[in-house]
């Protein structure tokens, strides 16, 4: 910074990605600019680019001395103007802190579309920085010091949205030769009585507002034409507008603003099912995941595929159907910022390995056995015939889920937003369903093997866990200690049993019990609340396998509870469990009778 000259630097843009919308695939896509020489055209930045206030040419507060790429962000120094009042006033305000935002305008030369993860990413190989801005109200990198903007200079159209431009230019194109022919002469007609002026204005009106609802339906954006229509904006105003509101986004605070440039969910996803408007980006994610899993989505009813993994099992927070519960959700003494959470049961089963995108069953190799070899006599003698044994490790779709009653009050006045409280607690129950089947299995149908039943699992007898001893404890090491296996082993058990272990002493005298610090003989304890006293598993739980057919599918059906407004929120998740190197595990068990 040189105060005497009014210069100050600052990072000005980043790779940091923020949503775009691409009118032909009418999805959001987040865009990453690319911050590297080859990519960036700083010509005019360095030519003496204008400084301006919020991107209004009309206000040029200074100029760009110099600009360099350094720490993978683009850097200006700049110049404030000092026959200014206004210049100077801001650049006092950035001095003192109380001005940060910082934007830049910029030219799109090259676009490269990519898919990572499900999610639509345009990366701007060729760029030309055009402008800085200061004092901008709203901008949307917030990793660029004093914030890249959103606002482009000057938007070359790519081939993701010439399709759809094409289109609007066509049907505009067609209107005017249209409305610029001249009707052909009727012969032997009788004499029309003229139109009067304020029936031609009503059809001119008419026939503008039509045109306007069809770009913004063509557009993928038709709750614009309404707001249009009543502000009395002409077609070509509203033209403009619309492309602006593609090009033309922000975050709300730069401090919040989620990293990946759009944030998922859940209540927008569900929203979109009832309203069949919004949540372009969740029905985006819900499209690959059907693709992926190659399944469809149901029509009828409406449907949408949410993302579900290990990472995503909520915690806490949940939603109760009953109707007391629902009233005071949209109460007018509601205190949605006192909202009290559901306490559910700790799920002990953290590093299960989790097989996504599946489409077909499943069977994985496995070798069960092994050969023997021997000694033989003397060197003439030949050796003994030995094979090992295989087998196969089976996954199978089998379908986990349940449904909530909802009323239409809840879903559009809830506060806490009612959608997503419901939304959270199936998916709570799911992954607590899908944690404890991990451990003990399910007898019922489908059956499925879990820890407790799967074959193989060695045991440790303790008839009575509260007369444990140190030995039993270090029985369950000893199981797996002899196999050349590295995998991280830990304990799961039951919340009570951990705390019995911390109070049973090793030996008399020492005073060390036999659960320390969380851990048993050097292994970690965790606690799963859905086991009862003496279930107790050891291994490496990364060897559960979770085989995953799509995502967590939500389904709205309007039918059942038509006549009283109500839908029932249908959540079901496609997955199945094995066991892969059971003997790696150990499980407590009591001796017979």
């Amino acid at each position: 910074m040189n105060d005497e000259n009014m210069e100050i630097s600052f990072s000005v843009a980043s790779a940091e990605p923020f949503p775009r919308f691409s009118l032909r695939q009418n999805c959001e896509y987040l865009e990453r600019l690319v911050i590297e020489d080859t990519a960036i055209d700083l010509t005019r930045l360095n030519s003496g680019a204008s400084v301006l206030r919020n991107h209004d040419p009309d206000h040029v507060l200074g100029t760009v001395i110099r600009a360099w790429i350094e720490d993978g962000k683009l850097w200006a120094s700049i110049r404030f103007r000092k026959n200014d009042e206004e210049a100077g006033n801001i650049y006092r305000d950035i001095v003192d802190g109380t001005l940060r935002n910082v934007s830049i305008g910029y030219e799109q030369n090259e676009v490269v579309f990519s898919r990572e993860n499900g999610v639509l990413y345009g990366d701007v190989t060729r760029w030309t920085p055009m402008e800085v801005s200061v004092a901008v109200g709203v901008p949307a990198d917030p990793t660029v010091g004093f914030y890249r903007s959103i606002n482009i200079t000057k938007r070359k159209e790519f081939p993701m949205e010439e399709e759809n431009k094409k289109n609007i230019d066509e049907n505009a194109e067609t209107k005017k030769k249209e409305e610029a022919t001249p009707e052909p002469e009727k012969k032997n007609e009788p004499e029309t009585v003229p139109e009067k002026k304020e029936d031609a204005e009503a059809k001119k009106k008419q026939e503008s507002a039509d045109e306007i609802r069809s770009l913004a339906e063509i557009a993928g954006h038709p709750e614009l034409a309404d707001d249009a229509i009543r502000r009395g904006v002409t077609l070509e105003a509203f033209r403009s507008e619309l492309k602006n509101s593609f090009t033309i986004r922000s975050f709300n605070t730069p401090r919040k603003a989620n990293k990946m440039g759009k944030k998922y969910s859940i209540a927008n996803a569900l929203r979109s099912l009832l309203t069949g408007k919004g949540g372009e980006f969740e029905r985006e994610v819900s499209d690959e995941i059907y693709l992926r899993a190659g399944l469809r989505p149901n029509e009828e009813m409406g449907s949408i595929m949410i993302p579900f993994s290990r990472d995503t099992f909520p915690d806490s927070t949940g939603f109760d159907s009953a109707a007391d519960v629902g009233a005071a959700l949209v109460s007018t003494e509601n205190r949605p910022e006192m909202f009290v959470d559901y306490i559910r049961n700790k799920m002990g089963v953290k590093n299960a390995t989790f097989l996504t995108g599946l489409r077909n069953n499943i069977t994985i190799p496995t070798q069960t056995g092994t050969g023997s070899v021997g000694w033989v006599a003397d060197l003439n003698t030949d050796v003994g015939a030995t094979k090992p044994t295989t087998g196969n490790i089976s996954l199978t779709p089998k379908k986990l889920g349940a449904y909530v009653p909802t009323g239409k009050d809840l879903i559009v006045q809830g506060n806490p937003d009612a959608v997503n409280l419901v939304i959270r607690d199936l998916m709570a129950l799911i992954a607590q369903k899908l944690s404890i089947t991990m451990l003990k299995g399910n007898a019922a149908s489908p059956a499925i093997t879990g820890l407790a039943t799967a074959a193989g699992v060695q045991t440790v007898t303790i008839d009575d866990v509260t007369a444990a001893t140190w030995k039993d404890m270090l029985k369950f090491g000893a199981c797996v200690e002899g196999l050349a296996y590295t995998g991280k082993l830990e304990f799961i058990m039951s919340a009570s049993d951990k705390q019995t272990f911390k109070g049973i002493s090793k030996d008399t005298g020492s005073g060390r019990f036999l659960c320390e610090n969380n851990q048993i003989d050097g292994y970690d304890v965790a606690v799963d609340g859905n086991l009862a006293s003496g279930e107790i598993f050891f291994g490496d739980f990364s060897n559960i396998i979770v085989g995953q057919w799509g995502g967590l599918e939500i389904m709205i059906d309007p039918y059942k509870y038509a006549r009283s407004g109500g839908v029932e929120v249908i959540a079901s998740l496609i997955a199945d469990i094995a066991v892969r190197n059971p003997q790696t595990f150990v499980k407590r068990v009591a001796s017979a009778g």
